[in-house]
């Protein structure tokens, strides 16, 4: 299982229901999650066998909570 970002929690563990931030792998950059598309993200999503979610074009790899905690 592939370790996410310093500071990120794994991918197994995020709830697109909830807001967030997401690192996207391919531009290195943080996503702030919008909850409004958890249930396309929960249909759709294609989890890798390291732990990285593929949806929408891209690869997120972490997430971590919006304030912090």
């Amino acid at each position: 299982m592939q370790t996410p970002p310093h500071g990120l929690r794994p991918m197994a563990e995020f709830n697109p229901y909830e807001p967030a931030i997401l690192h996207e792998m391919l531009s290195d950059s943080i996503v702030t999650w919008d909850w409004e598309q958890a249930e396309d993200f929960r249909t759709t999503a294609i989890y890798d066998p390291v732990g990285r979610v593929c949806w929408a074009g891209q690869v997120f790899d972490g997430w971590g909570n919006v304030l912090g905690g």
